[in-house]
């Protein structure tokens, strides 16, 4: 294990560590500089602290929420930053409300209404889009993980340190898995041990195979024994389960084929609607109860979707 000064050492871990600290020092500034205005104009402590949390509140939650959007979005293996990320989606949902607005002639109310109906489809839709590129990502992972404790258990066979068994699988292996054990190697070069790298890692992929991983070279370097035969074994184990997984694929396809054509039915009924009875259609986009059906009908829509998907999802 390494020292405090030896970490400090590193020029990549003395400029992150002074970023940070220059953002906390930003935030406290800004929320100082509030209080002490709230108190010169009203001479109360009360409404100076008061002050002092509006000023650093928002920026608080604001930095939370960026963080966790930056760890998903590096979970979900997308490169850009988190403001980009707002930016660009915030920019599409005006798009799409001014150009919904325009086109079909509402009114003040109904616009209004409108606005946050968009922001919540947008953001759900993109919440959705970075989870299914997560599962994506994690499930070509997991098929991953028996080359890669092949490959440990071969190299510590002839020898080769836990360390050198985890550059060889960096070597081997294409991404994610090279990505992941590379950002273990990384994390012992700044001073943490291996296992406490690997859980990391397990933290950061989710699922049974990397916590048994964990749990598994935690267990032996407490206990000792053969880790190469132990990850040959693991290997195995994560085989079995991958088998398991695609037969409940196998299983569970014609019930997800079954849902999205029930999903399917009102768009293709309301798409011939619009084809064969102008008069209907124009009812529905150019007045109020039909602004309230295609409301409605989406909503409907939504909620089957989450019913529909958490009856077909299997955990096991």
């Amino acid at each position: 294990m390494r020292t405090y000064r030896q970490v400090f050492a590193v020029s990549e871990f003395r400029a992150l560590f002074g970023g940070q600290l220059a953002i906390g020092a930003s935030m406290t500034i800004q929320a100082l500089a509030v209080s002490v205005l709230v108190y010169d104009r009203t001479a109360s402590p009360l409404l100076a602290a008061a002050g002092f949390l509006a000023g650093s509140l928002p920026q608080a939650v604001g930095a939370v929420f960026l963080s966790s959007l930056s760890d998903r979005l590096d979970r979900a293996g997308i490169g850009m930053k988190p403001q980009e990320i707002v930016l660009t989606v915030s920019a599409v949902m005006a798009i799409i409300w001014i150009s919904l607005v325009l086109s079909l002639h509402t009114g003040l109310l109904v616009s209004l209404i409108m606005l946050p109906v968009i922001v919540a489809v947008g953001a759900g839709g993109f919440y959705y889009y970075v989870n299914f590129r997560m599962e994506r990502r994690l499930n070509a992972f997991i098929a991953q993980l028996e080359p890669a404790m092949h490959l440990m258990a071969g190299g510590l066979r002839v020898g080769l340190a836990l360390r050198q068994a985890l550059a060889n699988v960096i070597e081997e292996l294409p991404d994610p898995a090279r990505y992941e054990f590379r950002r273990v190697v990384g994390q012992t070069n700044l001073g943490a041990s291996v296992y406490d790298a690997i859980d990391s890692m397990a933290e950061r992929m989710p699922c049974h195979e990397t916590a048994m991983i964990s749990k598994v070279f935690r267990v032996q370097s407490e206990t000792g024994g053969d880790l190469a035969r132990i990850l040959d074994q693991l290997a195995e184990t994560i085989k079995d389960r991958r088998q398991v997984q695609r037969k409940v694929s196998a299983l569970t396809a014609e019930g997800k084929m079954s849902a999205w054509v029930l999903m399917l039915i009102p768009v293709a009924l309301g798409a011939f609607i619009s084809a064969t009875q102008p008069d209907m259609a124009h009812a529905l986009g150019y007045t109020m109860i039909g602004h309230i059906v295609i409301g409605v009908i989406i909503v409907l829509e939504l909620f089957a979707f989450l019913w529909l998907r958490n009856l077909l999802k299997v955990n096991f």
